[in-house]
């Protein structure tokens, strides 16, 4: 089937929810080897860069990056310390908040992640060139600073 003539009649918010679909149902797959989630797994991998950057995160920066609740983001926190990926914190620059680290075994599996998401990644525009992958991240980033 041509999904080109399918999608010509269906609306652009519809095509993201078929794209994040298939990307939770392929990272899902992918990830259940090491018990883990596609929303685990970015948590995690967001935490390493800010890491690698010397940016604090407390929970409140993790909810605002993924546009989540707070009980949604208490809930994946929750999960990751229960496997000894994080742990929290007192903060050094506000006492109200608790920083969230990555543990030794949580720097581990972000490892095994980023190779996971980077190739998830390339076989999801794999048919793209890179005039027109760098095209489709500027509309995406548009339509992202839109809303």
């Amino acid at each position: 089937m041509d999904w080109g003539d399918l999608m010509e009649n269906i609306n652009i918010g519809r095509m993201i929810k078929v794209i994040s679909n298939y990307m939770d149902k392929y990272c899902n797959n992918d990830l259940s080897n090491i018990n883990m989630t596609r929303s685990q797994m970015g948590t995690l991998i967001y935490l390493f860069k800010c890491y690698e950057k010397g940016i604090e995160v407390n929970q409140v920066d993790i909810e605002r990056e993924f546009n989540l609740k707070n009980p949604t983001v208490t809930g994946i926190l929750n999960r990751l310390e229960d496997k000894k990926y994080i742990r929290r914190v007192s903060s050094s620059k506000d006492k109200r908040y608790k920083k969230i680290e990555l543990t030794a075994s949580g720097v581990e599996t972000v490892e095994k992640g980023r190779e996971k998401a980077e190739k998830m990644e390339e076989d999801l525009v794999n048919n793209l060139t890179l005039e027109e992958r760098k095209t489709l991240k500027k509309l995406l980033s548009k339509i992202i600073d839109k809303i």
